[in-house]
């Protein structure tokens, strides 16, 4: 917080009636966090959803055949297109440039 008002201070310096409203309006929005912390909102990077349908643009693990005790591919791959009539889908590793089909 103190970076930002350093801030202020400098554009009050330069441009009086600026810098009057950045601040004003910088104590509105402080005034609005609870209990005087900062809780940014985020959306979760991966979360395992497992009987949601695959869509285009999901982040997803490759499982094992059913009833298989094998351990699944554990790295995380982007779903860039789904093939219906072949229930297949066509799979990018994400921070890889190769791309992957599977079903």
């Amino acid at each position: 917080m103190s970076r930002l008002t350093d801030l202020i201070a400098n554009a009050k310096g330069k441009d009086p009636q600026l810098g009057a409203d950045l601040e004003r309006e910088f104590r509105a929005l402080s005034s609005r966090l609870s209990f005087g912390l900062n809780f940014e909102r985020h959306n979760p990077e991966a979360v395992e959803l497992p009987r949601r349908p695959v869509r285009r643009g999901d982040k997803v693990h490759v499982l094992p055949p059913r009833g298989s005790t094998a351990k699944g591919d554990q790295r995380l791959w982007l779903v860039k297109a789904i093939h219906k009539t072949s229930k297949m889908a066509e799979l990018t590793l994400l921070g890889a440039a190769g791309g992957r089909a599977t079903q």
